[in-house]
């Protein structure tokens, strides 16, 4: 009689090289989690710090840290970190982006990079006997760096290509959450942009006087853009000077209402001369510049023209190297035409009591 053959023991999941759990998220489950989050709110703060979590745990690693770029595209602020080598850190520190380390170099190459054994990869810079192999992707929109997720394992050989896609996959959803939110800032701002106009083309009807409508417009800009002074000087064409009629500064400063500059003086001056805008990105650069304002990077000068005339500057200052994006020179600009009407009716000649800028 034959004894019934006893079903074959099934054969165990071999262990990941270096020790440790194998890896049980797989991409569907991860895009339900990530769905659920979208489901329950569009806002980054709420997404991304959910992404980062559920990629950590997903790769079942020691730390995960999603680095953005910064203003200046030169640094990364680390935005997020999940793992316990973090808890005692900063959790907003700037890097600066250079070709080495493993973030810097995927940030330079815009390529993945895994790092199965950092004792032996000069890319690597940190603590080799606590974090034994890192995997970082590029954070991509339409070809533009946003920053970098990264991954670092105790355990060596912890990655492999297929971990690749799935990372980038993370990154894509990272890359959405950033994109969705740069799209609301913009119609956020360009909201406020329509409200500061609006209320600049009511109050310049006649309502208030001149000088009180030129004083609320340079404080309407100030509050909308981020920059550290603004300015409006108006033409005295018989003495050939320009004087400063309202101003509004995030600062001391030490130059006040009434000061004037000879129309050959400085980049106001020349935008005056020109009757055209002058957008300098880095005033260190330019042989134009005047400094008066302390601390100024870069400085945009909108003509206010009326017909062929050219009445006076509308002037913005910011303490950033390209601190004006397209966007705010041409609300700058709209800004300059409204006013135009205001300042056509201001005598300057009749109450002179104007003194040369320090």
């Amino acid at each position: 009689m034959k004894h019934p053959r006893k079903p074959a023991k099934r054969k165990a999941a071999p262990a990941r090289k270096g020790g440790g759990k194998p890896r049980r998220a797989d991409v569907a489950s991860i895009l339900l989690a990530i769905n659920r989050r979208w489901l329950s709110s569009l806002d980054p703060a709420v997404l991304l710090p959910a992404i980062v979590q559920l990629t950590r745990e997903s790769f079942d690693v020691s730390d995960t840290t999603l680095l953005l770029l910064g203003s200046n595209g030169q640094e990364f602020v680390q935005h997020l970190a999940s793992g316990p080598h973090f808890h005692k850190l900063d959790q907003r520190f700037f890097q600066q982006i250079r070709d080495g380390g493993v973030t810097g170099w995927v940030a330079t190459h815009r390529k993945p990079l895994i790092v199965n054994d950092t004792s032996k990869d000069k890319r690597y810079v940190g603590n080799t006997g606590v974090i034994k192999s890192e995997l970082a992707v590029p954070v991509m929109a339409e070809g533009r760096l946003l920053g970098v997720l990264n991954l670092e394992s105790n355990r060596l050989h912890d990655f492999k290509p297929a971990d690749v896609k799935l990372l980038e996959m993370m990154a894509d959803q990272c890359a959405i959450a950033l994109r969705n939110a740069e799209i609301y800032e913009i119609e956020r701002r360009r909201a406020q942009q329509c409200e500061v106009l609006y209320h600049i083309s009511r109050i310049g009807g006649g309502v208030l006087p001149a000088m009180t409508v030129l004083q609320r417009a340079v404080e309407a800009i100030s509050g909308l853009l981020e920059c550290f002074y603004v300015s409006l000087f108006l033409g005295d064409y018989d003495r050939e000077e320009l004087v400063l009629m309202a101003q509004r500064a995030r600062g001391d400063i030490d130059v006040v209402p009434g000061a004037t500059q000879k129309f050959a003086v400085g980049l106001i001056g020349y935008a005056f001369r020109l009757g055209e805008t002058v957008h300098v990105r880095d005033v260190g650069k330019n042989e134009t510049y005047v400094a008066r304002i302390p601390g100024v990077k870069s400085e945009i000068c909108i003509p206010i023209r009326l017909g062929d005339r050219c009445l006076g500057i509308l002037d913005a200052q910011s303490r950033k190297e390209d601190g004006f994006s397209p966007d705010e020179v041409m609300f700058l600009d709209t800004v300059a035409r409204f006013l135009a009407p205001t300042c056509q009716g201001i005598e300057l000649g009749s109450t002179r009591t104007w003194s040369p800028m320090p």
